[in-house]
């Protein structure tokens, strides 16, 4: 059963017992430990105090904070504020006179007279308080939704540029290589069979694997060294690639596609079609940790890699939303003048 099954109910069960600690306070701890019987008329009025600042408490978070503060309307906040403090006043005052409560209090307590009939500090430190958690609350709770909505926008972007990404890549990849198995065919029956099954099972991860939220460190790898020994098919003499991925992989959560684009960049920026280019590529992994590095050739003058394509965007920003606190990223050209990219990252169990 999941988590969020749950929340309202503590939602509510918080606020129940907050508002049986209140009542409690107001109606038990304190008039007990004045050690004095009062009268009926101060325990109605402290219950009639405490339905008062529930209605008060809702009455404002739900309705009067998001209808003013949080639209930017700060003078009618306070307008409503004021209104609702001088009516607690009004009550206090219209129940005190009629019940004669504050004497009767006097007496009891052994005070000569109240000090102001017509001022309840009580009732307006108690209705202050109120208002200000109320307050607190609802803007609390507005501010958490709408960084919760924020967060939901930037998923639904990164998928969609996702979707994009995976939309760039199968077309223009899978022409290009069955162009390179078609070629093949002429020339070495098994390596093009070979090269046929591993373009059907690229396609077949594609397809069913990467719909989800998470996928497999293992699949990944295998997807990736399938994607190379493609790109080898119709790499030139002139390429190099070295691939240090190893046999055993621990296998853990990973989100789908977050290593394939580093790896697409470096094969399509990195390589060029007369000078020698080079391509190396580093999986290392210490239980869930996991370290991945791709360098490539950088050319200056053709290059865009110092820009960043849209795989390391999108790459960097699906790392800042869905390992926000747990990855380090960093690229750029080093003192070899090859352009790197590394990742360090903590994967989820």
């Amino acid at each position: 059963m999941s988590p969020n099954f749950f929340k309202p109910y503590i939602f509510t069960g918080l606020h129940i017992l907050a508002w049986l600690l209140l009542g409690f306070i107001m109606l038990f701890y304190i008039p007990i430990t004045w050690n004095v019987v009062l009268p009926t008329v101060f325990w109605i009025w402290q219950m009639i105090v405490l339905v008062l600042l529930i209605i008060i408490f809702y009455s404002n978070a739900k309705i009067i904070v998001p209808k003013t503060i949080i639209k930017d309307s700060t003078s009618p906040f306070l307008l409503w504020e004021f209104c609702i403090i001088f009516v607690m006043q009004i009550i206090a005052y219209f129940y005190t006179s009629q019940t004669d409560l504050h004497t009767k209090i006097s007496l009891v307590l052994g005070f000569k007279k109240y000090k102001n009939p017509y001022f309840d500090n009580y009732v307006f430190m108690l209705t202050l308080l109120v208002l200000g958690i109320s307050t607190s609350w609802a803007m609390l709770h507005h501010w958490q939704k709408a960084a919760q909505h924020k967060q939901k926008l930037e998923q639904d972007k990164t998928m969609a540029e996702l979707a994009m990404l995976k939309a760039q890549i199968n077309p223009h990849f899978f022409f290009n290589s069955l162009n390179s198995i078609y070629s093949l065919t002429y020339t070495n029956i098994e390596d093009s069979r070979s090269a046929l099954h591993t373009l059907s099972r690229m396609m077949r991860y594609l397809l069913y694997s990467t719909e989800g939220e998470r996928t497999t460190l293992l699949k990944e790898a295998d997807f990736m060294k399938d994607f190379i020994a493609l790109m080898k098919l119709r790499a030139n003499s002139k390429l190099t690639i070295t691939t240090d991925i190893p046999e055993k992989i621990h296998d853990y959560p990973i989100v789908p596609m977050l290593l394939l684009p580093l790896v697409e960049n470096a094969f399509k920026h990195g390589v060029h079609a007369t000078d020698k280019s080079e391509i190396h590529i580093k999986l290392r992994q210490k239980e869930n940790n996991l370290e991945f590095e791709v360098e490539n050739t950088f050319f200056e003058k053709t290059s865009t890699t110092h820009q960043g394509g849209i795989g390391l965007t999108n790459t960097k920003r699906r790392l800042h939303l869905i390992y926000p606190n747990s990855h380090i990223m960093t690229c750029g050209v080093d003192q070899n003048g090859k352009y790197k990219v590394n990742l360090q990252i903590t994967l989820e169990q």
